[in-house]
């Protein structure tokens, strides 16, 4: 017995060590998980019943982990609070806190918060011009409203545009970079953001949760349900066909060259869908470059409705009565020639 427990405080060290040596071993599928935190998060059916008697999921997917925009963020630098493991229920993440990740061109610790400061003087912020908060601040979107999802597209550019990863711009990469981790990394984060990393109809989905929402558009005196209007559209149809020419949401509202995140009210001069920046909306030189400032008149979130397009709801009206009118009678005669062609000798009753 004795023997057995000098050779267990021999052994267990050792064998510890091995095991943290394993879980760090560069082929391993934990390498980026430098807090060893999938040990417990990679069980999918790892959760709890939280105090508001929620269910709540902590199980982490680390294949989309590992190939997202976050893949190099250790997880302590977006959980600040967990210093220890086993750890207390962490706190709700905050998106604004300063990233490990060094930004390259300042030299400084990466942070989103200047997406903050955008987001707080566009259309979506929670205060008016005046800093006071707006009437139904709940319904301002937040980061996580819109960024729900961990899209990524690389795209490659060799014989055609096709999804996936350029082998002749990665032997490129290789001339300079040697460490093919880095390599893939760098490329994806780079390409993914060099297009839309969301489809137009994807895009109008995220904007109808809120735009098409009844009570969200009654409550801020919308007088439209925009995303609907769209999808009756020549553009909206072809965004459900998957087409990704077409202009979906943000290329209408968010001038050229600027984040999403500093989207404007259309009363406000500098908005691109101010009457007086519409004509440059669609005679950019991806749409229908030489077009006259007229075509933007169009009513893209018209809806069959008096008060708010009459031109476009008697125009309208004119067309389901004329095509009533001439398809009804039709319909009839045919119907009756079929029943005489059935009923060739049917009379009606008390006829001679």
């Amino acid at each position: 017995m004795t023997a057995l427990r000098r050779a267990s405080k021999f052994f267990l060290p050792f064998g510890i060590f091995i095991l943290i040596f394993l879980l760090h071993t560069p082929g391993n599928s934990y390498a980026s998980d430098i807090g060893n935190c999938l040990l417990c998060h990679k069980y999918a059916g790892m959760s709890r019943v939280d105090e508001e008697g929620k269910m709540r999921l902590f199980f982490v997917n680390e294949s989309i982990f590992v190939n997202s925009v976050h893949s190099k963020v250790k997880c302590e630098g977006c959980h600040t609070d967990i210093t220890e493991i086993p750890h207390k229920p962490a706190k709700k993440v905050d998106c604004l806190v300063e990233c490990h990740i060094v930004e390259p061109s300042t030299e400084k610790k990466f942070s989103h918060k200047d997406v903050d400061t955008f987001l707080a003087k566009s259309v979506h912020g929670t205060t008016d011009a005046s800093g006071k908060p707006k009437k139904y601040v709940e319904d301002m979107p937040m980061c996580k409203d819109c960024h729900d999802e961990p899209l990524y597209r690389p795209l490659s550019f060799f014989k055609k545009v096709r999804p996936g990863i350029s082998d002749a711009a990665l032997g490129r990469c290789r001339v300079c970079h040697k460490k093919e981790d880095f390599i893939y990394r760098f490329y994806n984060h780079v390409t993914t953001r060099l297009h839309k990393s969301r489809n137009p109809l994807n895009i109008a989905e995220v904007c109808a949760r809120c735009h098409d929402d009844e009570t969200i558009v009654a409550r801020h005196g919308l007088s439209t349900k925009a995303v609907f209007s769209y999808s009756e559209t020549f553009h909206g149809k072809a965004a459900r066909f998957l087409d990704e020419r077409i202009p979906d949401c943000l290329d209408c509202h968010v001038n050229k060259g600027e984040s999403v995140h500093q989207m404007l009210s259309h009363k406000n001069v500098q908005a691109s869908t101010h009457e007086y920046n519409r004509g440059k909306i669609c005679s950019n030189i991806d749409c229908h470059p030489g077009a006259s400032p007229k075509l933007a008149t169009y009513g893209v979130h018209s809806e069959f409705s008096l008060e708010q397009s009459p031109a476009q709801y008697f125009f309208t009206a004119f067309f389901i009565i004329l095509t009533g009118g001439t398809l009804l009678p039709l319909m009839v005669i045919i119907l009756l020639d079929l029943i005489r062609r059935f009923f060739p000798n049917a009379t009606i009753k008390g006829r001679k």
